[in-house]
Order: C-alpha cells, then structure tokens, then sequence
C-alpha cells in the first residue's frame, strides 16, 4: 500500500508540473512589454547610477558614463546622479557607495552639496593688450560727402540701358 502512495504521489507532481507548463507556455504565455530604465522604481535607479559609476571608477570614459546614465531618461545626467545620491543617502548605502556617487557627480559637473557665495567667485579675465596702430586705422573708407554716388554702370538711363 505505501509503495502504490508513493508512485501516485509522483505521477501527480509530474503531472501538476506538465499542466503548469502547459497553462504557462501555451495558454497563456508572458507578454513582454517594452520598458524602459525610466519605468524603474527610484531605489533600483539609484542601483543603476551605483553600477556606471563603479564601472566609470574601473574604466574612466565619461562619454560611456553618460550614456549609461541617459538611458534613465531624466533630464539630465546631473539630475539623475543627483537624485541617486539623495536616494542612496535616505537608503543607507555604504559610505564607498556614496563616494563612489559623490566622484561620478563631480565628473559630470553636476552641483556639489556646498554652494559658492557670490564673494567666493573670482573670474580672471585676460585681455589682449590692444594694439594703437590698428585702431588709428580706418576700418572702411571715409566718405566725404555721402551724397554724391559714383558711377555706377548698372544704373537705368547710363551707357547700357
């Protein structure tokens, strides 16, 4: 008696496991939607930001970092680093991680936490030294009288018309 069990036991897991196949695969079979990286939730975002910037530490090429990065369709690489940054800070990613994030933000030119005050800012400006003789020099003919108009052959009434 425990012998027969036993048999009908597994003829009737062979036989569930064939009719979920059967049901899966060609009842009703998965439909693949395309997605994108944008239909991602924030924290897997975050993880996909952690993961270029793990290869742009391995492989510095920021124009591949930047196109790793676009394909989450934010506006632009700035603000998606930025925001994973922020996600990973509220997440409790490691203190590698976030600097991992911190470096790929600073190589993109994306804002740092502290701002510059206005008086923190200093542009330089090199200015040629200016040279007089070329501004002694008229840059277009001096007309006396603008009045008078030369010879102009293409003029109605002259030699040809």
């Amino acid at each position: 008696m425990r012998l027969n069990r036993i048999i009908w036991f597994m003829i009737m897991i062979a036989a569930g496991i064939a009719l979920g196949l059967y049901y899966a695969w060609i009842v009703n079979p998965v439909r693949f939607i395309d997605a994108t990286f944008y239909d991602l939730r924030q924290d897997y975002k975050a993880d996909y930001v952690l993961m270029a910037a793990e290869i742009y530490q391995e492989n510095p090429v920021l124009f591949q970092t930047m196109i790793r990065i676009d394909r989450l369709m934010e506006n632009s690489a700035e603000e998606a680093v930025a925001n994973a940054i922020s996600n990973a800070e509220k997440l409790g990613y490691s203190e590698n991680d976030l600097d991992l994030l911190y470096n790929l933000n600073d190589a993109i030119g994306g804002r740092s936490e502290e701002t510059a005050e206005p008086e923190d800012i200093f542009i330089e400006y090199n200015v040629p030294e200016i040279n007089n003789d070329i501004l002694a020099s008229p840059a277009a003919p001096v007309i006396e009288n603008p009045t008078v108009v030369p010879d102009n052959p293409f003029e109605q009434g002259g030699e040809n018309g």
